[in-house]
Formats: structure tokens, C-alpha cells, sequence
């Protein structure tokens, strides 16, 4: 076997070598295509879309304020937040016995006592967490487009 394969090494040497050249180049040419038109798993996960977040960060400062003004109001229990790259969501746990309007009425609140700032940049989502008998329900949840002026709600 190893005979035949050397004399057709021999006998096409140049068209061997030619396609080896070109195979090369498509290699090369498929490393540059991938590493110009498609991301790396180095790279931010948001892009550029992030580029001016220093400018209009919602500092811990402010949210530990928005925090301590939610816990005055009558029928929060508590309060999370958690803020990632242009959304922040608001986990509010009420007490039991709130109906929807009320939620509806504390979550308008608590997004007042955000800058006008953050609010123009960052989409903001409102989760209420009741609990009832052990077991956690989410009967409203709000959402707020940075375009948009008013909150928009869905009820479950």
C-alpha cells in the first residue's frame, strides 16, 4: 500500500502541493473571517451598548435610599434589587391582605423615588412577591420602558 502512495505523491507532487496552499489559505482566511465578525467569549456579554453606564449608574448609594424609603411604606414587607447591565428589578415582597390596586398604587411610588436620570436610561421591572399560606404568588408585575413615562402592569 505504501508504494502506491508514494508514486502517486510522485506523479501529482505539484497538484498535492497546490492544494495544500490552497487549504492553508482557507484556514487562515476562515480565523480572520471569525475573529472580525464574530464575538469573543472575552468580550462584554452587552457590547457597546453599555458604553456610557458610568455616566447614569444607579449607585449603591441610591439604591440603599430607594430601599429605606419602600420600607416606610405601609404593606411592604422588603425589598431586593438587582441591577444588571440596563435593567433593574425590583423584588417587593408585600403583606398579605394588599390587593392589586394598592400594589399597583406602591409600586408607582417606589419608581418616584428614582432620579430622573436612571429612570431615562435603565428599563425598570416590578415584581410583587405575596405570600399566602407559605406558597409565593406574584400577582402584578411592572414594567417601565426608559422611553416611556408611565409603568405598565400585568396582573396574574
Amino acid at each position: 500500500m505504501l508504494p502506491k502512495v508514494k508514486k502517486i505523491m510522485v506523479k501529482y507532487n505539484k497538484q498535492i502541493k497546490i492544494g495544500l496552499i490552497i487549504l492553508l489559505i482557507l484556514v487562515v482566511f476562515l480565523v480572520f473571517y471569525k475573529s472580525l465578525f464574530y464575538s469573543n467569549s472575552e468580550k462584554a456579554s452587552y457590547g457597546v451598548r453599555l458604553r456610557d453606564i458610568k455616566e447614569n449608574e444607579f449607585t449603591s448609594s441610591e439604591k440603599k435610599e430607594v430601599q429605606e424609603k419602600a420600607a416606610n411604606i405601609d404593606g411592604v414587607s422588603s425589598l431586593k434589587i438587582n441591577v444588571k447591565g440596563r435593567l433593574i428589578k425590583f423584588f417587593v415582597t408585600f403583606d398579605e391582605g394588599v390587593n392589586n390596586n394598592d400594589i399597583k398604587a406602591k409600586m408607582n411610588e417606589m419608581l418616584g423615588y428614582i432620579s430622573k436620570e436612571v429612570k431615562d436610561y435603565y428599563d425598570v421591572t416590578f415584581y410583587a412577591i405575596e405570600e399566602k399560606e407559605e406558597k409565593e404568588t406574584y400577582p402584578v408585575i411592572g414594567y417601565k420602558h426608559k422611553s416611556k413615562e408611565e409603568m405598565t402592569f400585568d396582573e396574574l
